[in-house]
């Protein structure tokens, strides 16, 4: 999510603050589209888990 973090760095920075609400609005619905993506691909058997971290204990074994 590269645009959240635009958007909090923005937040952060501005000296107007007026614009914090609109930053705010627009992270809210940029992980509403995620979420909505997610789960598309989740019906359609394109992402069946979320990607997990690679099992150290079991690449040390392998070795």
């Amino acid at each position: 999510m590269r645009e959240g973090n635009v958007y909090s760095t923005s937040m952060a920075l501005s000296p107007r603050r007026d614009l914090a609400v609109d930053y705010v609005r627009l992270s809210a619905e940029i992980t509403t589209y995620a979420e909505d993506g997610a789960k598309i691909m989740m019906k359609n058997g394109w992402l069946e888990q979320p990607p997990m971290a690679a099992d150290r204990d079991e690449l040390v074994k392998e070795k």
